[in-house]
């Protein structure tokens, strides 16, 4: 008797998975650190930003490549550094657009970003929305810098684009510590393997 072997090729298995279906996830954090991962992603934390503080900057390098680029100019502060505390023991950048929104346009291919969000008052709404329209709302505490992330719940669908960040009441909005994840392209085929095993499981028990 021949037993014949199946193989699927990468481009098959991100075809199948894609089929599936896609979405973004959003993730409300509230005022605790961050894990390593988001999603079935390991996060890369960006590093110091070696720029001058106090002064305004309209991008913002991946450790990953690329860059993040502000739709406004922003002022690089650092925590304790031209900001204040109640960002759970970080101490690093900040940056603070004196607009009641600003929108973080990211780099090419990002599968899932998280970053904290603040602003100057107490309890007002801080709100963050995809280029796919998932939108998270988080109510602000004083002193506080809230989590947001956003993934890609398909490895293989599309990227996340862009995030915008606004808090309209208080009239301007502080964003920092950043995380990004973008896989390369091996990594997107095992991740879609996975997602794939997931949603046959989850069809199973329904």
């Amino acid at each position: 008797m021949i037993r014949r072997r199946t193989m699927l090729s990468v481009g098959s298995v991100l075809l199948i998975a894609g089929l599936c279906g896609a979405e973004i996830i959003g993730v409300a954090g509230g005022w605790g650190p961050p894990g390593k991962a988001l999603g079935p992603y390991q996060m890369t934390r960006f590093p110091l930003d070696e720029r001058p503080l106090h002064e305004y900057v309209t991008y913002v390098p991946s450790p990953l490549g690329g860059q993040i680029d502000f739709s406004v100019p922003v002022s690089h502060v650092r925590v304790g550094q031209g900001w204040g505390g109640g960002w759970h023991g970080y101490e690093g950048d900040v940056y603070v657009s004196y607009d009641p929104a600003v929108t973080l346009h990211l780099p090419n291919e990002t599968r899932a970003f998280y970053f904290y969000a603040s602003q100057w008052a107490d309890y007002e709404w801080i709100t963050a929305v995809t280029d796919d329209g998932t939108s998270i709302g988080q109510l602000s505490h004083p002193a506080a810098a809230l989590y947001f992330g956003f993934y890609q719940d398909d490895p293989s669908g599309p990227p996340i684009e862009w995030i915008e960040v606004a808090c309209p009441t208080s009239g301007m909005v502080v964003v920092g510590e950043f995380a990004i994840a973008i896989p390369a392209p091996g990594a997107l085929a095992l991740l879609g393997v996975a997602g794939l095993g997931a949603q046959w499981r989850r069809r199973r028990r329904e």
